[in-house]
C-alpha cells in the first residue's frame, strides 16, 4: 500500500464520521417522535371513553322527562332553556365541574364549564316548545261554542254580558269549569287539558254579542332542533 492510498482511506473515515453522527441524531429524533406519538395516541384512546361516557350522560340527563330542560321526555321548554346556564350545568351535570362541557341548542351554545378545545361530542334530536299569548274574541250571536287548539293547558276568560243577558254556566268539552246560577261576570282562570282540543261552551239566558266574551290562552309551537353535548377531558 503507497502512501497516497493511506491517505485516501484516512480521508474517507474522517468524511463518514460527522454522517454518521447526523444519522445517530436522526435516529435519536425518529424515535423520540415515535415514543411520543404513541403515548399521544394511548392517552386520547384512554380518554375518549370517558368523555363519551359522561357525554351521553349529561346529553341523557338533560332530555329526560324530569330532567332540567325538559317538559316531557325529548321536549324542551323553552323558557327553561333561556334560564340554562353554567350554575344551572354544573348543578345538574356533577361531571361539568371535573370536565369541560359545552351544551348547543340549534347550533347555539347555550351553556358552558370550563374551556372546550376539541373533545367528544354527542348529539340529541329533540323538540323544542316554547308558548305564544293569544287572545280570541269569539262571536256568541249564533252559537254557544268556541274551539281552543291543543296543549292549551290554561285559559283566562273573561266574560261582560250586557244588560238582560245571564252566564251561568261554562263547559270545557264535558267537564263544568265555571258555574255561577246568579250570573259570571268578571275574568276567571280555567284549567283545560293539553292533550286533546277544548271547546268552550257557555250556558246563557239572552243574547252575547263579540266582545262580550274574550279568551286569552297561550298557544304552544314546536320546532325540532339539535341539542349537542360536547365534553374536553
Amino acid at each position: 500500500m503507497t502512501l497516497t492510498d493511506r491517505s485516501d482511506g484516512t480521508t474517507r473515515a474522517q468524511t463518514s464520521l460527522p454522517a454518521l453522527g447526523v444519522a445517530l441524531v436522526l435516529l435519536t429524533v425518529v424515535t423520540g417522535l415515535g415514543v411520543a406519538m404513541a403515548d399521544t395516541a394511548i392517552a386520547g384512546a384512554d380518554r375518549t371513553p370517558d368523555e363519551r361516557r359522561v357525554a351521553a350522560a349529561i346529553a341523557d340527563r338533560l332530555v329526560a322527562a324530569d330532567g332540567p330542560l325538559a317538559a316531557r321526555s325529548n321536549v324542551l321548554n323553552q323558557s327553561r332553556v333561556d334560564d340554562f346556564d353554567q350554575s344551572a350545568l354544573v348543578q345538574n351535570a356533577p361531571p361539568a365541574s371535573e370536565y369541560a362541557v359545552s351544551i348547543e341548542l340549534a347550533d347555539e351554545e347555550i351553556a358552558r364549564s370550563g374551556t372546550v378545545h376539541d373533545g367528544t361530542r354527542i348529539s340529541r334530536l329533540v323538540v323544542v316548545e316554547s308558548r305564544e299569548a293569544r287572545t280570541l274574541t269569539p262571536d256568541l250571536a249564533t252559537t254557544d261554542a268556541v274551539t281552543l287548539p291543543r296543549r292549551s293547558a290554561r285559559a283566562t276568560v273573561t266574560i261582560d254580558p250586557p244588560s238582560g243577558t245571564t252566564v251561568w254556566t261554562v263547559r270545557a268539552n264535558d267537564r263544568v269549569v265555571l258555574h255561577n246560577r246568579s250570573g259570571l261576570d268578571g275574568s276567571y282562570e280555567v284549567s283545560l287539558v293539553p292533550y286533546e282540543t277544548t271547546e268552550l261552551r257557555f250556558q246563557r239566558a239572552g243574547r252575547l254579542e263579540s266582545g262580550n266574551v274574550t279568551i286569552s290562552y297561550d298557544a304552544p309551537r314546536s320546532t325540532k332542533e339539535t341539542l349537542v353535548v360536547t365534553v374536553d377531558g
